[in-house]
């Protein structure tokens, strides 16, 4: 039997024929920017999947069109057609449905497969998603064991699955639970925000956080609100064995090109033929390589929901990425690190630091149950960029946020652009991205709306592309919820207090 888990590309076309591309599976807010474009996020919840499944004897195979540069859905269709898979798990985002929903129905009809829906997308609109001829299951949540489940029932298994988790993320059968990482697609995973040597390997410590702002889809949707850290031992061994194992591939990569050259030059045809199909990988090698002089593991990104949690654990990464000695960034929060904490992220090895800061306004920060006190977050921001020099700091920033005004933003951006000037005195480079505030589907404020009769007008997916050029704004919707917003307890929530904190 054989088991395919695809990851589609976003891909669209304006009224003039121009192409907008982006990512799908790995993206905690999908958006396309024009043209072409070489990002690529490694699809975590995927390759532990993959992974899983091949621990447990699965021929289990994985796809991700958008680490390929896979820009057009023929070829796309083609090179899912060389699988024909049995079984086929689609990674589905809101923006992307309607082109995953294109791609189930071909693959139904045409290799028969049994369709799997999973990711972030299913968990609200599954009761709708089950009912469609070409799915056969749908997963809510984390799906390496309903994935297993499925392969291994096919008929009786369910129809939906919802958050059927793994107990353990730190081992695997008695083995470090790494996720599948084919090390032909390794160099194009990276991310943009910053910029670190190449080829990046993207890790996760952890899953889920504690924190639960109202606007956060991953947190609730995908792990249920539960948080859960990995041994920091097992992440170092895990960057470790990728790095000795990428060496290896390397290696023989450049051997087989020079065994290649030799060929090619001596026209030895029997041996030619023997290579030719390792000589397309190789040449995709070539490509991705674009000049670079490729030499092992470049730099590290641990792509944390929130990386800098619990004191003892952070400072025993540390310890193991000092001994590594490899430029590294990170994903967390401004407020859930002592300072004496962060003196040992750079010695180890830190060269940038990411933050979720939406805003410097105290009220639009509680209105989206974000449990941060914003007076020191600035303080903190200023601390980090006066002490360290010749780093690099980006802030996620929103605009929309229930209740805001034309002012408060304007303040925001005053304030960022203070900051960027301190900063520069040290030589820090700072920047930050601004999106609009979006109910994505099964979030608290999506919830909200749903409950005030806007659940139709926000069926329309399409609108939840997260790029800046989108016209037609959903973030508007934000606006339905009244000027003088008040946060609102819930069971998953209550009224924003952060759970399952790490004791050190």
């Amino acid at each position: 039997m054989k088991v395919l888990f695809a990851n589609i590309p976003f891909i669209k076309y304006d009224n003039q024929g121009k192409i907008y591309t982006g990512p799908n599976a790995g993206s905690r807010w999908p958006w396309t920017l024009p043209g072409i474009h070489g990002y690529a996020c490694f699809p975590f919840f995927m390759g532990y999947a993959v992974s899983y499944l091949i621990e447990h004897g699965v021929d289990a195979k994985f796809y991700d069109a958008v680490a390929l540069h896979h820009w057009d859905y023929e070829l796309v269709k083609q090179n899912i057609a060389k699988f024909k898979p049995d079984v086929l798990f689609l990674e589905t985002s809101t923006p992307l449905y309607r082109k995953v929903e294109e791609f189930a129905i071909w693959a139904k009809e045409k290799f028969s497969s049994r369709i799997v829906l999973v990711g972030p997308h299913v968990q609200a609109y599954v009761r709708d998603l089950i009912q469609k001829p070409f799915v056969d299951h749908c997963v809510i949540g984390e799906y390496e064991k309903p994935a297993l489940d499925i392969v291994s029932k096919l008929d009786k298994a369910k129809q939906i699955y919802t958050y059927e988790h793994v107990e353990d993320i730190n081992f695997l059968n008695g083995k470090n639970f790494l996720p599948f990482r084919p090390f032909e697609y390794l160099y194009n995973y990276w991310e943009p925000t910053m910029n670190t040597p190449r080829p990046q390997l993207a890790v996760s410590t952890s899953r889920g956080c504690p924190f639960k702002c109202t606007y956060c889809q991953w947190p609730k949707v995908m792990n249920n609100g539960q948080y859960r850290n990995r041994l920091p031992e097992l992440a170092i061994d895990e960057i470790k064995t990728v790095i000795e194992e990428y060496k290896t591939y390397e290696e023989n990569i450049q051997r087989e090109e020079t065994l290649l050259t030799k060929v090619q030059k001596y026209s030895i045809r029997n041996l030619k033929d023997t290579l030719k199909g390792r000589q397309s990988i190789i040449e995709g090698i070539q490509k991705v390589r674009r000049g670079y002089d490729v030499k092992g593991i470049g730099s590290i990104l641990f792509d944390d929901d929130t990386w800098n949690l619990g004191t003892k654990r952070i400072t025993e990464l540390c310890k193991g990425l000092k001994e590594i000695g490899l430029p590294w960034t990170m994903m967390g929060r401004i407020d859930t690190s002592s300072l004496e904490i962060y003196d040992l992220m750079v010695e180890s090895g830190c060269v940038g630091m990411r933050f979720g800061v939406e805003s410097f306004n105290q009220k639009l920060v509680d209105n989206v149950k974000k449990s941060l006190n914003t007076k020191r977050s600035y303080e903190n921001i200023k601390y980090l960029i006066t002490r360290f020099s010749n780093m690099e700091f980006h802030f996620t920033t929103m605009k929309n946020l229930p209740g805001e005004t034309d002012e408060d933003w304007e303040n925001d951006l005053k304030i960022l652009n203070e900051l960027k000037d301190i900063g520069s005195k040290s030589n820090n480079i700072i920047h930050w991205q601004n999106s609009d505030c979006v109910a994505f589907p099964g979030t608290e404020l999506w919830e909200e709306m749903v409950a005030l009769g806007k659940g139709e007008e926000l069926r329309n997916f399409e609108l939840y592309d997260g790029g800046t050029h989108n016209d037609a704004k959903l973030a508007e919707a934000v606006g339905w919820l009244g000027k003088d917003y008040k946060p609102k307890w819930s069971k998953y929530s209550k009224m924003g207090e952060p759970t399952n904190m790490p004791a050190e």
